[in-house]
């Protein structure tokens, strides 16, 4: 189940930057599940986008 995870994180984390995926794991870590709300956020934002750019 996880031999497919681990090149999906490193893709992740090369197409991302590695600031972004360090500043969000610091956040992850400072404010635990506060900011889960954003994650929401932001998929929807991610779906209206996509959907206006076809």
């Amino acid at each position: 189940m996880f031999k497919n995870f681990g090149p999906g994180v490193l893709i992740a984390a090369a197409f991302i930057g590695p600031g972004t995926i360090t500043a969000c794991t610091i956040a992850g870590v400072n404010f635990q599940f506060t900011l889960l709300w954003t994650v929401l956020l932001s998929i929807i934002a991610t779906i209206v986008l996509q959907e206006m750019s076809m």
